[in-house]
């Protein structure tokens, strides 16, 4: 059997045919898009590759199907109707595939340009369907000796919210992924603290997946997801290491700008087509970071315009925070920045950007995450656990300026705050 050693879990090991699929081009360009984008030039150590959180995320969810099989016994293929051995192969294998093709739409730098997808492009997830359903990864699939319809494969790897399925299969593998307390959560948090050094995304996420177990939803009846007792503290460890990793990490001042600095050369440059990625998959797939570090490259040596926008990602230019409304804010101050924002750039012009950075820390959206008493009765996680009902919505608001205009815009934004936000 084909092995790879892998910081986080050690050895990851795959057959014949899945080492054909990894070896394929689509799923070989993961290794030169960052898991964390620009992130390395806040956490030198963040380097770390789409490819091997991919490979990562297949080898945990191998770990919670196996988990759940052995621990709900014959109950399981009762509740998913399974006919035998060949069944649990089968779906064993469909989980494996959905999870190591899951980020395989990323465009260069991860998450970081996603607003220039075309339009009618629900996020990256829309070339993830498009890829497997195309000649670059629909032909692998067909070496297996098992075989999966395009459709299985694109609903495991998508997940129920963004492809719910009436197969109560489809939808238990997809959750096993991309759920709440999914194994992408679990493989992404473990391993952008790894390489960020950040020790607050470090949970016990082996004991959280020794704990999962499936049960029929209290209402529906569907199998779901769910957690013994025991790993409750595990559960709750996750959700509070994804909350203090988007506060220190993910929401870091200086990685945001350089987010918006990257959105603003990549529209301004040649890379994409009239502002927007490609929709031809050939040229989507031949977009990288590397090629869009030669352009920035490129840009910053010839000057110009787009020289200067590229000056702000190559010589660490950057803008600067002149004013923030902090995390312990509402989210109601929205507003405030919004109007900020359209204030110091009708004075400023394109020297001052204006960003908003939010996210729910536990949301209902994907159905209930329940815990599981010794009595095998269900309890939804954010009525038992007041740790997690303390957590608020994460948001920050914030007001970058270039160098030139930074204490004129820290001064204006102070003074348009002052007059309860109206004009001069």
């Amino acid at each position: 059997m084909p092995e790879v050693r892998d910081p986080v879990h050690n050895f990851i090991v795959f057959d014949e045919a899945e080492k054909n699929l990894i070896n394929s081009p689509a799923v070989q360009r993961l290794k030169y898009i960052k898991q964390l984008g620009l992130t390395y030039e806040v956490y030198p150590g963040a380097t770390h590759s789409r490819f091997e959180h991919s490979l990562g995320t297949m080898e945990l969810a191998t770990q919670a199907f196996d988990t759940i099989v052995q621990k709900c016994g014959p109950a399981l293929p009762a509740m998913l109707g399974w006919s035998g051995d060949l069944d649990r192969s089968r779906y064993r294998q469909l989980l494996r595939l959905g999870a190591l093709l899951h980020d395989i739409g990323h465009p260069p730098f991860s998450h970081t340009a996603e607003e220039l997808l075309p339009e009618g492009y629900d996020g990256h997830e829309a070339y993830t369907e498009a890829l497997i359903r195309s000649e670059y990864i629909a032909p692998f699939l067909e070496r297996f000796k098992l075989r999966f319809d395009l459709d299985e494969v694109v609903a495991v790897a998508l997940g129920p919210e963004k492809r719910p399925q009436d197969d109560s299969s489809l939808q238990l593998l997809g959750e096993i992924v991309t759920g709440q307390l999914g194994v992408d959560r679990m493989d992404y948090l473990v391993r952008d603290a790894l390489h960020t050094g950040a020790t607050a995304g470090r949970f016990d996420y082996h004991r959280l997946l020794n704990t999962l177990t499936v049960i029929p939803h209290p209402v529906t009846g569907m199998p779901v997801l769910a957690i013994e007792a025991g790993g409750r503290h595990s559960a709750e460890g996750l959700i509070l290491a994804r909350y203090f990793m988007f506060l220190q990490v993910y929401f870091h001042r200086v990685r945001r700008i350089y987010d918006i600095h990257l959105v603003d050369f990549l529209a301004a440059s040649d890379c994409l087509d009239k502002g927007r990625f490609p929709t031809q998959l050939e040229n989507y797939l031949a977009l990288v970071d590397d090629t869009v570090q030669a352009e920035i490259s490129l840009a910053a040596a010839d000057g110009g315009a787009l020289g200067e926008l590229a000056s702000r990602l190559r010589n660490r230019a950057h803008f600067r925070v002149e004013f923030e409304i902090p995390p312990k804010a509402k989210a109601e101050d929205s507003e405030i920045i919004k109007k900020i924002g359209e204030e110091m750039r009708q004075r400023y012009g394109d020297l001052v950007r204006a960003d908003e950075s939010s996210k729910e820390v536990y949301t209902r959206e994907g159905g209930e995450l329940y815990v599981v008493d010794d009595d095998r009765n269900p309890h939804d996680l954010l009525q038992v656990s007041e740790l997690i009902q303390t957590l608020k919505p994460m948001w920050i608001g914030r007001v970058y300026a270039h160098p030139d205009v930074r204490g004129d815009v820290k001064k204006s934004c102070r003074e348009f705050v002052d007059q309860g936000g109206e004009a001069e």
